[in-house]
């Protein structure tokens, strides 16, 4: 009797695990263009660290692998590798509705960036005491095909992506043990790039496909090579220089740079809509490079300025704790002042004013 309630057991679990994979197996299939965003993502996060849309240019090996999945804790964990770079994410997200659209309320966001070997089937990088990453690919033997209904502007059916398993060893434990990742096994894909830019842009991969310039973090322009966008990529709409019929933004930026280091905090307000405050840090530990980013929505009254910009008040909602004031003096004389500071993921506390930084007061057209 207690062998057939062990083997009705086995049966069942064995059930729950069929109907448990069979969503899995059937997922919908990513479009050209959510491929596309691990590309985007890349880019982005190495233009924050100064390398500008170069950092990616086009070798040889033109494949580009990615896995991304949910930790227990509730962080979305997401390793990207293109050549010899590696890129391992960790963040939180919090959205809300509002007009029928999903909007990011606030994102806490680390990227930890080192060289590796990377090859087709292949990811290895160390991320030193912080830990490492060593997998092999599996196909499933999905594809991804360049069709209109993947959203190609150049509908040529070749594959753009091939759907599998990454599995062996990815280990991460976060500064103050924020979070702790441990993981043998996590859905990824192959992509070819010349083929999915050749997808996305609607250009022949024979003419050579080059990519965009990196976006600015949350629409929010900074100054240096921290994601400023400057000429447009073949096949990319151009910024416009026209001024805009809408609102104007206001922007305040306080900057900080040392070597090897920098740190910036803007809070951008656009006519009675709540404005946005930006952190962002871009540091080297080692041969590790990371990049910490801080993001939230306020209150209208959490950032006041007046109209002739002579002086601006902030006060962000959590991460960011306390205020900041700048104040115009004589001349061009500027003081940027208060208890302002930020929590990173894996930095808490970080202060944002003072003598270090220089801040400015812009609006736009």
């Amino acid at each position: 009797m207690r062998a057939r309630r062990i083997a009705c057991g086995g049966l069942a679990a064995l059930s729950a695990l069929a109907l448990a994979a069979a969503p899995a197996a059937a997922a919908k299939p990513p479009s050209a263009r959510q491929l596309y965003a691990g590309v985007a993502r890349l880019n982005d996060r190495l233009a924050l660290m100064g390398q500008g849309s170069s950092a990616l240019g086009l070798s040889p090996r033109r494949t580009l692998s990615e896995l991304r999945f949910e930790n227990r804790d509730g962080y979305t964990i997401s390793v990207v590798a293109f050549g010899q770079t590696v890129a391992l994410d960790i963040s939180r997200a919090r959205f809300r509705t509002a007009g029928g659209r999903r909007l990011r309320e606030r994102v806490a966001e680390s990227t930890y960036v080192a060289h590796g070997r990377v090859t087709a089937r292949s990811i290895e990088a160390s991320f030193g005491e912080r830990g490492r990453v060593a997998v092999r690919f599996r196909p499933s033997g999905r594809k991804v095909h360049a069709s209109r209904k993947a959203g190609c502007r150049k509908p040529d059916g070749a594959a753009i992506a091939e759907l599998g398993v990454f599995v062996g060893t990815l280990s991460f434990r976060g500064e103050g043990g924020f979070t702790s990742v441990e993981s043998h096994r996590a859905p990824g894909r192959s992509v070819d790039l010349t083929a999915l830019l050749a997808c996305v842009l609607g250009v022949s991969p024979k003419a050579g496909v080059a990519l965009p310039q990196p976006r600015a973090p949350f629409g929010i322009r900074l100054p240096g090579p921290v994601a400023q966008r400057g000429a447009a990529a073949p096949g990319v709409p151009s910024t416009p220089t026209h001024p805009s019929t809408g609102p104007r933004p206001t922007t305040l930026v306080a900057n900080r740079k040392q070597p090897l280091a920098r740190l910036v905090f803007a809070a951008q307000a656009r006519g009675k809509g709540r404005p946005r405050f930006l952190a962002v840090d871009q540091a080297s530990a080692g041969s590790i490079g990371i990049v910490r980013l801080a993001y939230v929505r306020g209150a209208a009254a959490g950032f006041s300025f007046e109209d002739s910009l002579a002086g601006a008040d902030v006060h962000p909602p959590p991460p960011f704790r306390g205020s900041g004031e700048l104040r115009h003096g004589p001349g061009d004389a500027k003081s940027w002042s208060g208890s302002l500071a930020v929590s990173f993921l894996g930095a808490p506390n970080v202060p944002l004013t003072g003598p270090p930084f220089g801040a400015s007061l812009a609006q736009g057209f």
